[in-house]
């Protein structure tokens, strides 16, 4: 029922464009032309995001949400992908872009299909977002209409065809401002407070890195100082914490925060810091219809069904947060956020497999 040959040429053309994030717009007008074609309703938001609107030819058909994002990361500029037997990569010089344009040729190849085979299915949404990459802000943007669905399937997802991302953390990201005082370096350094060292003090004394099996914290960014021969006056830390326990997650948090307080007082400086949630986390049960949806369809091809955790956000810890059931799909692409990345023939198919079976299936749960 896949076109492989078809699905394989649409991912060539899309990750020869250019949409890296804030630059999506070549890409969505060629997918809006698509989607046009394909019958379905179409919209762009005042973001950049599209909505698409395929009506069900099955009475009182569960509603499915596709999704998958536009944009990619850098280096993402003039891909020239490389298909070598079964696997398609880069020529080395950039990404290659599954990540997630191999998501978007799967969707519209089962677009293609539903209008090809007349295959039964309920209403079908299909969102293609703007700026994952750089926190999720197309998903963000969204309005809670546009998401409504029975179930949501986010095709963003690396791994082995079969494999479902059900839990993902929460993620808080924190911004440090530390005020210490300048003063010359050589001839009066007593007179200044050094906003670095009260920076290194805090960050010497933190727990970082992998806390426990749910939580994680980093310190990302520093940005400071004028001069060597200057007592640096500010430093600007920028780091994260993400768990899939909230509760551990506040602890991190104020873990952090007390660390560079201390630091500054003990010091003399002073510190302002700013928290914001990236997005919350998603926690789908292993008994929920979706995932035995997942699993009943998995096992009809002959895939291994494999229920996952990620470290990571994705749009769905936006789509879940507004209370629809939601897992990420893995299809197959490696090494993302990489200039290695690649996809496997065999993998872009078998993941599109996968999804048509998830249509033809889940009316019949």
């Amino acid at each position: 029922m896949v076109n492989k040959d078809r699905l394989v040429d649409l991912f060539l053309e899309l990750v020869q464009i250019d949409s890296i994030s804030q630059q999506e717009a070549e890409l969505a007008q060629r997918l809006i032309k698509e989607l046009k074609y394909l019958g379905l309703k179409v919209r762009q938001d005042d973001k950049g995001n599209i909505i698409a609107y395929l009506k069900g030819n099955l009475r009182n058909g569960k509603t499915i949400l596709f999704n998958a994002h536009m944009d990619t990361v850098v280096p993402g500029k003039n891909v020239k992908p490389i298909v070598k037997k079964d696997r398609i990569t880069s020529d080395g010089s950039t990404i290659l872009g599954a990540d997630d344009k191999a998501g978007i040729a799967i969707i519209i190849e089962i677009l293609r299909i539903l209008k090809e085979r007349q295959v039964l299915h309920g209403d079908i949404k299909v969102i293609f977002t703007v700026e994952e990459e750089i926190g999720l802000k197309g998903a963000k943007s969204l309005e809670v209409e546009d998401v409504q669905a029975d179930y949501c399937f986010v095709l963003d997802a690396d791994g082995d065809v079969g494999t479902v991302v059900n839990r993902s953390p929460a993620q808080d990201s924190l911004e440090i401002i530390i005020k210490g005082k300048p003063a010359h370096a050589g001839i009066c350094p007593q007179k200044g407070i050094s906003a670095i060292q009260i920076a290194a003090k805090a960050i010497s004394g933190m727990k970082l890195g992998k806390i426990d099996q749910e939580t994680t914290a980093n310190m990302g960014v520093i940005k400071g100082g004028r001069a060597t021969n200057i007592i640096p006056e500010e430093v600007i830390v920028k780091g994260e914490a993400r768990s899939h326990s909230l509760k551990k997650l506040e602890r991190q948090v104020k873990h952090i925060i007390k660390r560079f307080k201390k630091a500054a007082e003990e010091l003399g400086g002073e510190v302002d810091i700013k928290i914001s949630r990236s997005y919350n986390s998603v926690a789908v049960p292993n008994n929920s219809p979706i995932i035995k949806l997942t699993e009943v369809v998995a096992k009809q091809i002959g895939f291994k069904h494999k229920v996952v955790s990620s470290g990571g956000g994705s749009d769905a810890s936006v789509i879940y947060a507004h209370g629809v059931p939601t897992v990420a799909i893995s299809i197959g692409m490696e090494n993302v956020h990489s200039k290695q990345e690649y996809i496997k023939v065999k993998n872009l198919h078998d993941a599109a497999k996968y999804i048509v079976g998830i249509v033809r299936t889940v009316n019949k749960q």
